[in-house]
């Protein structure tokens, strides 16, 4: 067994527990934000049912969506980036600044693209 696949298996948990973070973070986020932005709380509830999704990949070991897992966390990253300088999608203006969810939500996502890269890079 090589070194690279036999990292493989507590790489795949570890993105599906952080999965499971992120969606926890995210749900938690969401109800502060149904009454002040609506469509920004329904669009953390939609991203965190994904980011389940996403967990059960993992754990599940279901090699074919391992890249689209990828690109999940790669849009999250951009967009949560995007939103804070220019416009955010459907709103019309950018999001409030920066603040400790968003730096959570940054450094978790960054986490995440890199342990769901390794997953993806070292499937059999």
């Amino acid at each position: 067994m090589s070194s690279i696949s036999s990292i493989h298996t507590p790489v795949r948990y570890l993105g599906g527990a952080l999965s499971v973070l992120w969606a926890i973070l995210h749900l938690y986020l969401s109800v502060g934000l149904l009454s002040r932005l609506p469509l920004v709380g329904q669009f953390f509830i939609a991203d965190s049912i994904l980011a389940l999704i996403a967990a059960a990949v993992l754990i599940g070991g279901i090699r074919i969506m391992f890249l689209p897992t990828v690109v999940f966390y790669w849009i999250n990253y951009l967009l949560l980036t995007e939103s804070r300088i220019f416009p955010a999608p459907v709103l019309g203006h950018p999001l409030p600044a920066f603040n400790v969810y968003v730096y959570e939500s940054l450094a978790l996502d960054a986490i995440l693209i890199i342990v769901t890269t390794l997953v993806y890079i070292t499937r059999k």
